[in-house]
């Protein structure tokens, strides 16, 4: 490859490096307004859990049907004939002794559960936020340094999808987390390669 396809190349790069930089900005910015959302929603669901218990009640009371009450794809109740009915899965412990207390005097109620529920959903909102910001300092550091093999690239990329895979683990499974493992570790060995390639090409001119 001669020198001007490469610089046509790594122009085709910058480029691609600045719409997917555009890109991870708004996916960053929907992700923190999910996280705030989220945490600021199981707050309130906590802290004023008698008012909103009140209103589920009211509202599932004039329900006479029996359905499975679901968070995600977690089964955490069932609404039989106007009665909620939690599973025993979802009852939450502590070993705090005056935080068990207090879910012992709250354990049935439908605003806990969903607030907690929240605060959960917010702190992986939160994780993933913070990997889609080093993904997008991927791209600033690409068009900063004007190599897409730039040391500082190989080792964020890294870390970015190392997170990733860790989500991956806690949300789909372990399955999952191997079979994103395995696919970053093939990505950083590509990187490593193509930033040797990119010193000896360096080094040639």
């Amino acid at each position: 490859m001669n020198v001007n396809e490469e610089n046509v190349k790594l122009e085709k790069v910058i480029k691609s490096c600045k719409a997917a930089k555009i890109c991870s900005k708004i996916f960053f910015m929907l992700f923190m307004a999910a996280t705030v959302i989220t945490f600021v929603a199981g707050i309130v669901s906590i802290v004023d859990r008698d008012n909103m218990d009140k209103k589920i009640e009211a509202s599932v009371s004039k329900s006479n049907v029996t359905k499975d009450i679901t968070i995600g794809s977690f089964r955490v109740g069932t609404v039989e004939d106007g009665d909620i009915k939690f599973a025993k899965s979802v009852k939450l412990e502590s070993s705090v002794p005056s935080i068990q207390k207090f879910f012992d005097e709250n354990g049935d109620s439908a605003s806990l559960i969903l607030g907690m529920y929240c605060i959960l959903v917010s702190v992986i909102c939160f994780v993933v936020t913070f990997a889609i910001w080093m993904i997008s300092t991927v791209f600033d550091t690409i068009l900063k340094e004007g190599n897409p093999f730039a040391d500082a690239v190989v080792k964020r990329i890294l870390i970015s999808m190392i997170i990733l895979t860790g989500i991956v683990g806690l949300t789909s499974g372990i399955g999952s987390a191997v079979l994103l493992g395995l696919v970053t570790w093939a990505v950083y060995t590509i990187m490593d390669y193509g930033k040797l390639l990119r010193i000896q090409s360096d080094e040639t001119l």
